[in-house]
């Protein structure tokens, strides 16, 4: 009978990895068994050795190989690929950094261990994994899920995170790594092995094929282990997140909107090791979403579909309600502005004061008339140091999708720290319309065409004259953005700031989400 309730599909799930995990130490120590014997019976190797020897050693391997598993699994090395990724912990000046060490706090209570270690990993795909003590969330989740799709893959890693599944799948990648060496042994033995009492004379070397063959279907069989125990892993996992918030509906939403973002941004992830501790493999694979045979033998996690279909099962849902809840629709505004002779929008208030296209002398239309933006709307900001690099403008400290900025009231052009620029990005996808997609489209063909014409500098496409940092004084760098809008930015190396112009960072943003809904 199929489980029909958490608790059920936990008991389930937990019983299967344990079974897997306990079979997969006798499974190591029979495989050695067999290669004693092999070794023996064509090469003379261990010629005095029985069964009993054979197997005593088989054992003691075995051990030593788990202690030496444990040993390596530091959360040092966790650290050091987290630091590849320029992984931070939370800013809590940020609001929905802020917002994710809550949902961690909340989590860790409701599981009832100590709060791990939080990373923010930026880069602008959706994803979370968990190993040891540490979770690390990708900036582009952080943006995009609703606190309580949050909340549910935060329950999902502590669920990793209380059953300590990082320390198997580390000790189950050891054993494998050891058959793995096993097999290189085997071939070199066998080549420099030449003076045996048979001589092939050119032939096959028989023997070493037989090994080199069982070699590899152990390391094959070792594999198929793993990832058996890896699906039962995740799918008690997911039973687990929905014991802690009670809400299998936002984890199956969560889901969804991962499975669709593993597009971007995922370079950095095709370590097959570590994409197996992701919330959804990173690296996108026929086997992890397929349904076939080689699909449920060889993929790490179970098919994507399929966890939200049970997750749907348990929240008494179906697909279109789990569509709706997925796209997110933007709050209706009353506000109009003049761009380029036209007019966009409508913006809610909050929307508007976020454009950094906003600058004095624009035209906004609302439901009193049309009025002139200028500097009496920025009255309630604080003024900083120094002026806009740009115009010479004032500049002002606010918040960009709760992400602190420094904006010019003249201009609209933006300072903001290097580390918060891939915070911008993906907070403002939500914001844009689709009249500045169609905008960004256009900026990017004229770029395209004076690149084509003057070289790809970014200097080409803005050829005014070197910016000075308004903190320390020196020229900042020009440089493209990305390649996708082809959009110079100006980059101060000393005080790590990035000046966007006005209008440019919803430029960038409108391309990538351009680009982004052709994967959908």
């Amino acid at each position: 009978m199929k489980p029909t309730t958490f608790w059920e599909i936990e008991r389930a799930k937990s019983r299967a990895a344990r079974i897997l995990f306990l079979i997969f130490f006798p499974f190591f120590t029979l495989s050695m068994l067999g290669l004693f014997y092999l070794l023996k019976f064509f090469w003379g190797i261990f010629r005095g050795g029985g069964f009993w020897e054979f197997l005593l050693i088989s054992s003691l391997i075995s051990l030593a190989l788990y202690f030496m598993a444990k040993a390596g699994a530091k959360r040092e090395k966790i650290l050091d690929f987290l630091a590849s990724l320029k992984a931070q912990k939370p800013d809590l000046q940020d609001l929905k950094h802020k917002q994710v060490q809550n949902v961690v706090r909340e989590m860790a209570i409701a599981a009832s261990v100590r709060e791990p270690e939080v990373y923010i990993i930026p880069v602008l795909a959706r994803n979370a994994f968990s190993a040891f003590d540490i979770i690390a969330i990708t900036e582009g989740a952080v943006s995009s899920l609703e606190r309580d799709e949050l909340q549910a893959v935060v329950a999902h890693e502590m669920a990793h995170y209380l059953r300590g599944d990082s320390y198997y799948k580390g000790i189950i990648s050891t054993f494998i790594m050891a058959i793995s060496a096993l097999l290189g042994a085997s071939l070199f033995l066998s080549g420099a092995n030449k003076n045996r009492d048979r001589e092939r004379r050119g032939g096959w070397a028989w023997d070493f094929i037989i090994v080199a063959i069982y070699l590899y279907l152990i390391s094959l069989m070792a594999r198929l282990l793993n990832a058996a125990i890896s699906r039962k892993m995740e799918e008690l996992a997911d039973a687990r997140a929905v014991q802690f918030t009670r809400n299998p509906l936002a984890l199956a939403s969560a889901l969804y909107k991962v499975s669709r973002d593993r597009v971007r941004g995922l370079a950095s992830f095709a370590s097959p090791a570590l994409s197996s501790l992701f919330i959804v493999p990173p690296n996108v694979s026929s086997l992890d979403e397929g349904h076939g045979l080689l699909s449920n033998l060889f993929s790490t996690h179970p098919p994507t579909r399929k966890r939200i279909a049970n997750l749907l099962n348990l929240a008494h849902a179906d697909w279109n309600t789990l569509r709706q809840r997925a796209v997110k629709k933007r709050p209706k505004g009353d506000f109009w502005v003049e761009r380029e002779g036209k007019w966009i929008g409508p913006f809610t208030l909050e929307e508007l004061f976020e454009k950094t296209w906003l600058k004095e002398g624009v035209k906004v239309k609302g439901k009193e008339g049309v009025f002139i933006f200028g500097p009496q709307f920025l009255q309630k900001f604080t003024r900083t140091q120094g002026n806009c690099p740009r115009c010479g403008g004032p500049l002002f400290e606010t918040h960009y999708q709760f992400v602190p900025v420094i904006k010019c009231g003249r201009c609209g052009g933006i300072l903001v720290r290097e580390d918060r620029a891939m915070k911008l990005i993906a907070r403002g996808e939500n914001l844009v319309t689709s009249q500045e997609i169609e905008l960004s489209r256009e900026e990017a063909k004229r770029a395209k065409k004076k690149l084509v014409s003057g070289g790809a500098n970014p200097k080409t496409v803005d050829p005014s004259a070197p910016l000075k940092c308004p903190f320390c004084g020196r020229p900042m760098e020009r440089k493209f953005f990305n390649f996708v809008t082809y959009t110079p930015v100006d980059f101060c190396p000393k005080c790590r700031y990035y000046f966007f112009d006005g209008g440019e960072l919803e430029t960038i943003i409108a391309g990538l989400k351009r680009i982004d809904s052709l994967y959908k």
